[in-house]
């Protein structure tokens, strides 16, 4: 009886490890086949009736992405136009106090000068 469940226990053992050759054999053939071109998302839904509609879905999106680059970019663009505006209104009424200072600084040394002599 022993000698019986021997040979069966040998020959579940090889039939246990030529599956298991098998299961990996077949794994890595599955994962080389994924890894096919073949097989991507989008290739796989072009193929289907929802290919077009997956595109459009797709531009729609681009579309969206493009206008909203666009007023972002016009905003951008006015707010840059504002700050020159207001940089130069700064600029030229600190030219008008440095005038109007060194006028009145002028008009001081001079007045002093005169008192003087």
């Amino acid at each position: 009886m022993t000698k019986t469940k021997d040979l069966f226990e040998k020959r579940i053992n090889e039939k246990t490890q030529i599956h298991e050759a098998i299961f990996k054999k077949e794994m890595k053939n599955l994962e080389q086949t994924i890894k096919n071109e073949k097989y991507t998302v989008e290739t796989m839904i072009s193929k289907t009736g929802l290919g077009e509609v997956y595109h459009d879905l797709i531009d729609s999106k681009d579309k969206l992405n493009s206008d909203y680059q666009s007023k972002f970019n016009k905003t951008y663009h006015s707010i840059d136009v504002e700050l020159y505006k207001l940089n130069k209104q700064i600029e030229n009424k600190s030219k008008m106090v440095n005038y109007k200072y060194n006028n009145k600084k002028e008009k001081v040394i001079d007045k002093v000068l005169r008192q003087i002599m």
